[in-house]
């Protein structure tokens, strides 16, 4: 009885580790696609709750289809006007150089600074925009136009993977879960149940953040009489989705822009950008929202954003606190 035990277990082990390989090997294959395959299960998560509610009324082709149009439609309008908008601006201050010269000096006086120092400043612009046309614009322009092509791409596939989770993630789970052994599945089903509860938790939550970020942005951007306010604070709420760091792309910009007609508004402006738009919603609001509905730890939350960042990019922000939610839920699920 026990040698038959012993084998069980034994081709139990084979049967893991050749599963653990497996996942390697197409994890290897699929590290290109990273990025656009965790965007697609977070854009699942995010529209899981609107599909349930769709798929009362009309079938789930239908209702997955709906979900990820309405979640990835408004995200990606936002998205690729403000590229333009970006790049349409970076273009008009290389054209119009002498103006933005000009422009800056008048600031320069008006805050007061000394004519020697105006001086040093104008003599040190056309080497400053020299070595910018000649060494950054001309390289990044075939690197910019790479990346642009495979922001693209992992897009299209976050969108493709964000339906096919919808409409068919419950079932490939559910067939997958058969591979086990009979007396293993119950107990594996309702551990992959915690999975699913505590990821749904982080993710809706950060989106939830996200949207109150955004809309905190507006009067934010009316009270300093900015324009395109609509556009900057969609793209805060798209800056927000990816945490701790990306509040910055927008904010600094903006800073610049004002900096421009006066460096006191811009000064005033980063000040309370930071306090209102990044350090309160960042720092306090964000793990302690996400760690409410995903029951993972706030310090968790955070250092998972921050540490997730700094070494992968975007691809960290998404993969490390996935990997922290997993290891709660197994937390969780043994510790009942």
């Amino acid at each position: 009885m026990s040698n038959g035990k012993q084998i069980f277990d034994k081709w139990l082990f084979i049967l893991i580790a050749g599963i653990v390989f497996l996942l390697g090997l197409i994890f290897y294959f699929l590290t290109p696609l990273l990025d656009g395959i965790l965007m697609g299960i977070v854009f699942a998560y995010v529209a899981k709750p609107l599909m349930r509610r769709l798929e009362k009324k009309v079938n789930r082709f239908v209702a997955s289809l709906f979900s990820t149009m309405i979640i990835l439609i408004p995200v990606s309008i936002l998205l690729f006007y403000g590229i333009f908008q970006g790049v349409t601006q970076a273009i008009n201050l290389i054209t119009h150089q002498h103006e933005f010269q000009t422009q800056i000096i008048s600031v320069l006086r008006d805050a007061g600074v000394g004519e020697e120092y105006i001086e040093q400043i104008k003599a040190v612009f056309p080497q400053i925009t020299g070595f910018i046309s000649k060494n950054i614009l001309q390289v990044s322009a075939i690197n910019m136009t790479l990346r642009f092509i495979t922001f693209i791409m992992n897009f299209f596939i976050s969108s493709i993977v964000c339906f096919y989770i919808l409409l068919d993630g419950e079932k490939f789970i559910s067939r997958s879960i058969r591979i086990l052994p009979e007396e293993y599945r119950k107990g594996f089903s309702k551990f992959v149940e915690e999975i699913d509860n505590v990821l749904f938790g982080l993710w809706f939550g950060n989106f939830a953040v996200a949207v109150m970020i955004g809309i905190a942005s507006i009067p934010f951007f009316l009270a300093f009489g900015i324009p395109y306010t609509a556009l900057l604070s969609g793209l805060i709420f798209l800056a927000a989705l990816i945490p701790v760091f990306a509040e910055w792309m927008v904010l600094l910009p903006v800073a610049f822009y004002l900096a421009l007609k006066s460096i006191f508004s811009a000064a005033w402006f980063l000040i309370l950008g930071f306090i209102f738009l990044y350090l309160i919603p960042e720092i306090i609001l964000r793990p302690y929202f996400v760690g409410y509905t995903s029951k993972v730890h706030p310090l968790l939350i955070l250092l998972s954003f921050l540490g997730g960042g700094l070494v992968g990019g975007v691809t960290g922000f998404f993969l490390a606190p996935m990997l922290v939610a997993i290891g709660t839920a197994l937390y969780n699920y043994y510790t009942r």
